[in-house]
């Protein structure tokens, strides 16, 4: 029973927590005012160091190793203090960054705010139906016609290999060599526009189904195609896409809480704005050079 008692995390954890407050005894005084020139170190700050040791190393620190990360902290913030002080984090963009991030942070909107109904997410799927929109799916199989091997009539050309096709010969045997695939597995319209082009995308859209057809343009050439399989778009239920539509709700929850919360801060400052002008107005010209300087430049080898 012990045994398994001992086992506990837990029972770990309080015993990591009795180390670090007993630990904390020995370093810290007991008057916790703290000035501008005076560092406490609290018991909260010893616990946090110790977990994050214990994370690191899977074991809680020695009594000397807590020393030392005690020494490290009040080292740290010796260095912070002396570096505020000096004004070192003012014109450092890194640092000023960095504290906006945390800011931002802080005006993170919390769990209450994120929860959203079934009604507030309908309503954010009805204003952003594109962006949730099942697009067309298509599979077909295409027959490529090679201008450049057509002498001047590949429509001609085509028109035969379509009868050819029509009448059943394999289309394995018919037509130029291509990179393009011969089969298409069934791909939203989007792929097919992407490989073949928007115009050839858009007339295969609406050719036949099970029947060969065409010839169709590309950017390559002309196409006899066979729709194999289609599915038509569609927009689809909250259901279908809740997980969608909730992140996306919740992303622009933060963006409009984030605006409040800056607004806010904005509105207690006063903003004092040069004229702004641009950029190349300000900039000095650059000297003419004469003819000859340009030449003499020229012939050395000298860039502009």
């Amino acid at each position: 029973m012990l045994g398994r008692l001992l086992r506990e995390p837990l029972v770990h954890f309080v015993l990591v927590g009795a180390a670090v407050f007993a630990a904390y005894s020995l370093f810290a005084d007991g008057d916790e005012t703290e000035t501008r020139d005076r560092i406490v170190v609290t018991e909260g700050r010893v616990l946090q160091l110790a977990q994050v040791f214990a994370k690191t190393w899977q074991r809680p620190p020695t009594p000397q190793e807590l020393r030392g990360l005690v020494d490290a902290f009040i080292k740290e913030e010796v260095y912070y203090r002396e570096a505020v002080k000096r004004g070192l984090d003012r014109d450092d963009t890194l640092i000023r960054r960095r504290m906006q991030q945390k800011m931002e942070f802080l005006s993170e909107p919390g769990e209450e705010a994120l929860a959203a109904d079934d009604t507030a997410l309908q309503a954010y799927l009805d204003d952003h139906k594109d962006a949730y929109r099942v697009e067309p799916k298509l599979a077909f199989k295409q027959v490529f016609i090679d201008p450049k091997r057509s002498d001047g009539d590949a429509e001609a050309r085509a028109a035969e290999m379509l009868q050819a096709l029509k009448a059943g010969d394999n289309p394995d045997d018919i037509g130029d060599p291509t990179l393009l695939p011969q089969s298409v597995p069934l791909s939203p319209l989007r792929a097919v526009e992407r490989d073949f082009g928007e115009d050839f995308a858009k007339d295969v859209s609406v050719a036949p189904e099970g029947q060969w057809a065409g010839p169709i343009t590309s950017p390559f050439g002309l196409h006899l195609v066979r729709v194999t399989k289609r599915e038509e778009g569609y927009d689809p239920d909250l259901d279908e896409v809740r997980d969608a539509v909730l992140r996306d709700w919740r992303n622009l929850k933060r963006q409009e809480y984030q605006a409040d919360a800056y607004d806010q801060l904005r509105a207690k400052y006063e903003i004092v704005l040069p004229e702004l002008e641009s950029p190349r107005q300000k900039m000095p010209r650059r000297p003419e050079t004469s003819p000859s300087e340009k030449s003499s430049r020229l012939e050395k080898g000298e860039a502009e």
